[in-house]
C-alpha cells in the first residue's frame, strides 16, 4: 500500500528537481571561464534608445503572436481577451515549473469565451499555435545553418531538417483534411496497446482538432506567414544589440541564434528557462566565433525584455480576470491532472 502512495511524490520530485538541476548545468555552462569586466563592458555600451527599440520590438511580435492565437481560435473569443490570456501562460511559466502556464491559459480562454469555446477546443489550438510556431522557427534555423554556415556535417542535418519539415507539414495536411479516417485507421492499428489507444490518439485527435483551422492552405501560410514576421522581430532585436556591442557582427546571426535558442529553452528547466535559454544563446554565438561574454550580455538583455514585459501584461490580464493568482493556479493544476487522467 505504501509503494503507490509513494510514486507520485517520487515523479512530482523528477518533475521539478530535473528541470532545476538541467537550469542548474546550463547556468554553471555559461558562466565558466565567464570574463565578468567584458560582460560589464559590454552591458556599459548600450543606450537607452537601443533598449527601447527592443521593447518596439518585442511588443509587435507579441501582438502578431495574439492575433495568430485569435485566428485559430476562429475569432470565437475577442482578439484583447486571446492577448490578454497568451501574456497570462507567460507569466505563470514564468514564475511556476510544469508548465502549467499554458493550462492556465486555457482556463482564462475557456472562462472568458462565455460558453463559446470548450477547455480541450482552447488546449487544442494553443498546441497548434506552439507546434506552428516550432516549424516557423525550425525554418529559420535551416536557412541558416543551409545559406550560412560553412559545415558540411550541420549542412548535412539540415537538410535532414528540411526533409522532415516538409514531410511533417504534408502529413499535418493530410491529417487535418482526414481526420476521422486517420484517426480510425490508428485507432484499429494500435487498438492492442493500451497507451497508444487510450492516452496518445485521444490526445493526437485533439491536436487535430486545433489544426481545423488549416485545412485551407490559404490559411495556413497567412498564419505561417505572421509567425515568421513575429519571428523576425525577435531577430531585430538581437540585430540592435549586435549593432551596439558588436560592430563587425553580421545580419543573419540573429537567424541562428533566436532558432537555436527558443529550441534549447524548450528543454524542461527552471521557471522562465533560466540558464538554458542564454545557454542556447551563448552556444549559438560560439557558432560564428562570438565570445561569451558579449553574447551573454544580449541574451540576458533580449530575455529581460522576453520575461519583464509579459509578466506585467499577465498581472493586468490577471486583474480582468477577476481571479486571484492561487485560484487560477488551482485550476491549471486541476486541469492538467484531469488531462493526464484521460482514459
Amino acid at each position: 500500500m505504501s509503494q503507490p502512495e509513494a510514486k507520485p511524490g517520487l515523479n512530482r520530485i523528477l518533475k521539478i528537481g530535473l528541470p532545476l538541476l538541467i537550469s542548474v548545468l546550463a547556468i554553471w555552462l555559461v558562466l565558466r571561464q565567464l570574463d565578468f569586466q567584458s560582460l560589464i563592458d559590454a552591458f556599459k555600451q548600450l543606450s537607452i534608445a537601443s533598449i527601447g527599440l527592443i521593447i518596439i520590438f518585442f511588443s509587435a511580435g507579441l501582438f502578431l503572436r495574439s492575433l495568430v492565437c485569435w485566428m485559430i481560435l476562429g475569432g470565437k473569443i475577442s482578439f484583447l481577451d486571446t492577448f490578454w490570456g497568451m501574456n497570462l501562460g507567460y507569466l505563470l511559466n514564468t514564475i511556476i515549473p510544469l508548465r502549467l502556464g499554458e493550462f492556465g491559459r486555457g482556463a482564462f480562454l475557456t472562462e472568458r469565451s462565455e460558453g463559446n469555446v470548450g477547455y480541450m477546443e482552447a488546449m487544442a489550438s494553443i498546441v497548434a499555435e506552439r507546434l506552428l510556431d516550432l516549424l516557423v522557427g525550425f525554418s529559420f534555423l535551416i536557412v541558416s545553418l543551409l545559406l550560412f554556415i560553412q559545415s558540411d556535417a550541420l549542412r548535412r542535418i539540415a537538410w535532414v531538417g528540411m526533409l522532415v519539415l516538409l514531410l511533417s507539414l504534408a502529413f499535418i495536411f493530410y491529417a487535418s483534411q482526414n481526420r476521422s479516417k486517420v484517426v480510425e485507421w490508428l485507432q484499429v492499428r494500435f487498438k492492442r496497446s493500451g497507451f497508444l489507444h487510450d492516452r496518445a490518439l485521444p490526445a493526437f485527435d485533439q491536436l487535430l482538432s486545433g489544426f481545423q483551422f488549416f485545412v485551407k492552405p490559404k490559411r495556413f501560410v497567412l498564419v505561417f506567414v505572421l509567425l515568421a514576421v513575429s519571428w523576425s522581430f525577435s531577430m531585430l532585436e538581437y540585430l540592435v544589440l549586435q549593432q551596439t556591442i558588436l560592430p563587425q557582427s553580421q545580419w543573419w546571426w540573429p537567424m541562428l541564434v533566436i532558432p537555436a535558442s527558443a529550441f534549447v529553452n524548450a528543454l524542461p528547466a527552471a521557471p522562465g528557462g533560466l540558464g538554458v535559454y542564454e545557454a542556447g544563446a551563448v552556444g549559438s554565438y560560439a557558432l560564428v566565433g562570438i565570445d561569451k561574454a558579449p553574447a551573454l550580455a544580449m541574451a540576458l538583455v533580449v530575455h529581460s525584455v522576453q520575461i519583464i514585459i509579459p509578466a506585467i501584461l499577465g498581472v493586468i490580464a490577471l486583474v480582468i480576470s477577476g481571479q486571484s493568482l492561487e485560484a487560477l493556479l488551482g485550476k491549471a493544476s486541476q486541469f492538467r491532472q484531469k488531462k493526464e487522467k484521460l482514459p
